[in-house]
Parts: structure tokens; sequence; C-alpha cells
């Protein structure tokens, strides 16, 4: 019995919690009113519109008043048959249109979004696209330094084995010349060594001869 008592009550305090600080809309009814008191006896505080909201704070005995925390803080009692925990159908027309108009606004950006980004992105592809030719041509151009590089290379080393060919033959050229005119110089030594030779050869025949005529002549 202990346990049964326990429960209702436990079950009590948690519709006691709920009741407490929810979130509530005026029905789509005429405008209500926000009493002093939870009676039509009390004082009328305001007038409430269809779709204001309120925060339930707690609930008379017979659930017919609750009182309530409004927008603007004040508080006050009001039927609770005026009050419902949706929104009313012409707030939730407003919401759903508002909803639908930043729907299509966001759709507008991302379409113009989608555009610029489409811009860029041919823009990017022309770019890339000269970009590859652009390599493909300083590609070919490199080719053609590197091949010229390669004949220039190939040409000095021609140059450099000619002008040492040249160097060669030019000392052998040389050496040809000096040797002939040594040889030049040992001839004509040697015809001045002949001649002289024949010249002395001469003198002494001339010399010489007189003496055997004479001695031929004495004979006889």
């Amino acid at each position: 019995m202990k346990h049964i008592h326990f429960f209702a009550f436990f079950s009590l305090m948690l519709f006691g919690f709920a009741a407490v600080a929810q979130t509530r809309y005026v029905s789509d009814e005429l405008v209500i009113t926000v009493r002093t008191g939870p009676s039509n006896q009390n004082a009328i505080t305001r007038n409430l519109t269809s779709g204001a909201r309120v925060e339930v704070l707690e609930e008379n005995d017979d659930g017919t008043y609750a009182r309530v925390r409004l927008a603007d803080g004040g508080e006050g009692w009001v039927l609770t048959q005026y009050l419902q925990d949706d929104q009313t159908a012409s707030l939730k027309l407003a919401t759903a249109t508002r909803e639908l108009a930043d729907a299509s606004r966001r759709a507008a950006e991302f379409e113009d979004q989608a555009t610029q980004l489409g811009a860029e992105l041919a823009a990017t592809r022309e770019s890339l696209s000269e970009s590859q030719a652009r390599a493909e041509e300083l590609e070919a151009q490199l080719a053609d330094i590197r091949s010229a590089s390669a004949s220039a290379i190939e040409t000095r080393e021609q140059n450099e084995r000619l002008s040492t060919r040249v160097a060669n033959l030019t000392a052998a050229a040389d050496l040809a010349d000096m040797e002939n005119r040594e040889l030049r110089s040992r001839n004509r030594q040697s015809w001045f060594i002949v001649g002289a030779s024949v010249l002395f050869g001469g003198i002494v025949i001339g010399l010489v001869a007189p003496s055997l005529r004479r001695k031929r002549r004495s004979s006889w």
C-alpha cells in the first residue's frame, strides 16, 4: 500500500513538473483575456491574439485555468481550452512562408554560387590548357636548346681536334722548313768547298804545269 501511495505521489510530482514551464500557443479562437486569477471574476489585465506565445507555469485544481508567463515577462491566468501545444495554422503558415522565402533565397544564392563556380572552373580549365600548351612549347624549346648545345659541343670538339691537327702540321712544316734551310746551307757549304777545291787544284796545276814542261824540254 505504501508503494502504491509513493507511486501515485511520484506520478503527481512528474505531472506537476511537466506542467511547469511548458511552451504553448493561443489557438485560432478569438482574442482571449489574461486575468489576475483563475476565474472570470478576476480582473482582466490584457488580451492575447491568436498565435501569441506563452509559457505555462501552473494550472488550477480543475485544470480550467493556467498561470502563464507572457513574452514581455508579465504573468496572468488564461483559460486552458484556448491553449494548444502546436503553433496555430496562421503562424505555421507564416513560418512556412518565411522558411520558403529563406529557402528560395538560399537556392538563388546557391545558384549564383554555382554559376560563379562554373565560370571559375571554365577559367581554370582555360588557364590549365594554356599552361599545358606553354609547357609543351617550353619543352620543345628545351629540346632545341639541348640539340643545339650538343651540336655546339660537337663543333667545339671538332674545332679543337682541327686546331690540334693544324698546330701539329704547322710544327711539322716548321721542322721541315728548318731542315730544308739546313740542307741548303750544307749544300752551299759543300759547293763552296768543291769550288774552293777546284780553284785550289787549278792554282796548283797552274803552278806545277810549267815546271813539268821545262823538265820535258830539258830531257829532249
